[in-house]
C-alpha cells in the first residue's frame, strides 16, 4: 500500500485533481444516492414500481451509451467539455428532486422521471469520464493507482454516510431527505467544474463512426464476447437488485437506521477492501480477480433471507462489499484495456448489452418474487454460477495478462534459442499456480463465511 502511495506522487496532475474532484463529488452523492429506494418507499412505491424504475435506468442506458459513443467520437477532442457540461446537467437535476421533497412541486412519477433523465445525460459524461481516465494512468499501474483513489474517496465516503446517518436519524420523513438533498446536491454540482481542470494533453480525434462504425463495433468478435458474458452476470445479479431493499423494508421491518447503517458498513469494508484487491489485480491480472470474488458473490443472495435482523444483514453487507470491490475494479480495468483509438465507441458496446440484460432481469425477478418471494433469491444465486463460468471462459481468451508478458521481456536472453517453448511452458505453469491460489483463496472465504453464517444462526436462536 505504501509502494502504491509513492506511486500517486508521480502520477499525473489531472489524476491528482480527479481525487479532489471525486472527494466532493463522493460526499454529495453518499448524503442522497444510496437513499433513493427508501425515498420512493416513502413517496408510495411498492415492490413493482422499483422494479420498474431499476429496469428503466437499465434499459436506457444502452440507447444513451451508443448516443454518447457518436457525440464523443464527433467532438473527442472536446471530450473535456463533454464531461463537464453533462455531468454538471445531471446533477442539476436532484434540484428538481428537492422540490418534490419540500412538496412545492411533483410526485413520486416526478422523481422517477427526474433521477432517469439525470442517469441518461449522466451517461455522457460517464463515457467521456472514462476515455479521459485511460489517458491519465498507465496500463501497468492503473491497479495499484485506481485502488489508492478509491481508497482515499472510499474515506471521504465514510465520513459522508457517518453524516447522512446522523441526518437520517435525527430527523424524520421528509426534513432529513430535504436537508440531505439540498447540500448533497449543492456539493456535487459545485464539483462539477473542477473537472474540466483534468486536462486532456492528448485530444485524440474521432474515428468518423457513423452508424456503419458503430455496426462494426457489434460485430468485433471479442468485445461481443466481453459484453455478453458480462451480460449473462448482470441478468443473475439483477435479479435481486430490485427487490433487495424493499424486502428488508417489507419483510423486516428496516427504516432509514437500517438503510443508514449498512451503507455506513459498506463504505467502511469498501475502503479497506481496495488496496489489497488492487494489488491482487496487479499481481494476478482480471481472470483470478474475477473468478475469486465472483465465487464468493454467488452465496450472497443465498444467505440474505436467513437474516432477518440488523446485526445479520451488515455482516452479509461486509462480507459482499469485499468481494464486489473486488470485482468491480476487474470489470472496471478490463474495459479500460480496449486499444486507445476506438476504446470509447468499444466501451459503449461493452456496456450495452450487460444493460440491457439488467433492465431484463430486474423485470423477471419482480415477477418472480411476487409470486415466490425468496425462491429469487435463490434462483439468482445457481444463475450467478453459470454467469461466472461464462465469464471467466471469455477473459481467459483475451490471452496472456501484461504483467506476464512484463516477465517474458525480463525473461527473453534465457530462452531467446527456444522462445516459443520456452513462452507457452512458462503460461501455463504460471496459469496452474494462479489457479490453485484462487482455489485456496476460495476455500478459505467459503468457509469463514458458512462459520459466521452458522455464529449468526446460533445467536439469532
Amino acid at each position: 500500500m505504501l509502494e502504491s502511495f509513492r506511486q500517486l506522487r508521480s502520477a499525473s496532475r489531472g489524476f491528482k485533481i480527479s481525487i479532489v474532484e471525486g472527494a466532493l463529488t463522493v460526499f454529495g452523492s453518499s448524503l442522497i444516492g444510496p437513499m433513493v429506494t427508501p425515498l420512493l418507499i416513502r413517496l408510495g412505491a411498492d415492490a413493482g414500481v422499483i422494479g420498474l424504475y431499476t429496469a428503466l435506468v437499465s434499459a436506457t442506458t444502452p440507447l444513451m451509451q451508443i448516443l454518447a459513443a457518436l457525440i464523443l467520437d464527433r467532438f473527442r477532442e472536446h471530450r473535456l467539455f463533454i464531461m463537464t457540461f453533462f455531468a454538471g446537467v445531471s446533477r442539476a437535476l436532484w434540484f428538481g428532486v428537492l422540490l418534490t421533497t419540500i412538496g412545492v412541486w411533483g410526485d413520486l412519477w416526478t422523481v422517477i422521471a427526474l433521477l432517469c433523465l439525470s442517469n441518461a445525460v449522466g451517461v455522457l459524461a460517464s463515457l467521456a469520464w472514462t476515455d479521459i481516465m485511460a489517458d491519465l494512468v498507465k496500463a501497468e499501474e492503473r491497479g495499484r493507482l485506481f485502488a489508492v483513489r478509491n481508497t482515499l474517496l472510499g474515506l471521504i465516503n465514510l465520513a459522508s454516510l457517518t453524516f447522512a446517518k446522523a441526518i437520517y436519524d435525527q430527523l424524520m420523513y421528509p426534513q432529513g431527505y430535504t436537508i440531505a438533498i439540498a447540500f448533497g446536491a449543492s456539493l456535487m454540482l459545485a464539483a462539477a467544474p473542477l473537472l474540466y481542470f483534468y486536462g486532456d494533453q492528448v485530444k485524440p480525434k474521432g474515428i468518423g463512426l457513423g452508424l456503419k462504425g458503430v455496426t462494426s463495433a457489434f460485430k468485433d468478435s471479442q468485445v461481443f464476447k466481453d459484453s455478453f458474458s458480462l451480460a449473462f452476470w448482470n441478468f443473475a445479479v439483477s435479479m435481486v437488485g430490485g427487490v433487495w431493499n424493499y424486502h428488508m423494508y417489507a419483510a423486516y421491518g428496516a427504516d432509514e437506521s437500517w438503510f443508514t447503517t449498512l451503507n455506513l458498513v459498506a463504505g467502511l469494508m469498501g475502503t479497506i477492501a481496495n488496496p489489497p484487491w488492487g494489488s491482487f489485480y496487479d499481481r494476478f491480472g482480471p481472470r483470478a480477480t474475477f473468478v475469486l470474488s465472483g465465487l464468493g458473490i454467488v452465496a450472497v443472495p443465498i444467505l440474505f433471507p436467513f437474516l432477518p435482523n440488523l446485526a445479520g444483514q451488515a455482516a452479509l453487507q461486509t462480507y459482499s462489499t469485499f468481494m464486489w470491490s473486488g470485482f468491480n475494479l476487474a470489470a472496471f480495468n478490463y474495459a479500460l484495456s480496449y486499444g486507445s483509438e476506438a476504446r470509447h465507441l468499444y466501451i459503449a458496446v461493452y456496456n450495452t448489452f450487460p444493460s440491457l440484460f439488467s433492465a431484463l432481469g430486474t423485470l423477471v425477478g419482480v415477477q418472480v418474487y411476487n409470486k415466490a418471494t425468496v425462491w429469487v433469491f435463490f434462483i439468482s444465486g445457481l444463475g450467478r454460477v453459470f454467469a461466472l463460468a461464462v465469464l471467466y471462459r471469455v477473459s481467459s481468451s483475451r490471452g496472456l495478462a501484461y504483467e506476464e508478458l512484463k516477465v517474458f521481456s525480463n525473461l527473453y536472453p534465457i530462452f531467446l534459442a527456444t522462445r516459443v517453448l520456452a513462452v507457452y511452458a512458462y503460461a501455463e505453469f504460471i496459469l496452474a499456480l494462479k489457479l490453485l491460489y484462487a482455489a485456496l483463496l476460495a476455500v478459505l472465504v467459503l468457509s469463514a463465511l458458512t462459520g459466521l453464517f452458522i455464529v449468526l444462526r446460533v445467536i439469532a436462536l
